[in-house]
């Protein structure tokens, strides 16, 4: 697939984000819930991917909040020039 392709079975749900401490770092995962029809036992995927890392807890919540809702935003389509 060429990159500016688009998959017609790639339905993205939600995005949630998870915040975890590796080595002392607070690290921020992002998931990205997609359904794909064609699986058939396990319709909905988890796209679990690591975004970046932080020194301190307060800092990773607040970066994967605005990860979440990024994320979760509606766009709306292009209006043209």
């Amino acid at each position: 697939m060429e990159p500016g392709d688009h998959d017609e079975n790639f339905v993205p749900l939600e995005a949630i984000t998870r915040v975890e401490n590796e080595n002392g770092r607070w690290v921020v995962y992002l998931n990205v819930q997609t359904w794909e029809p064609d699986n058939e036992g396990h319709p909905v995927t988890n796209n679990w991917k690591r975004i970046n890392d932080f020194s301190t807890e307060s800092e990773a919540f607040v970066a994967a909040s605005w990860y979440q809702r990024s994320a979760n935003k509606q766009i709306r389509p292009p209006t043209g020039f």
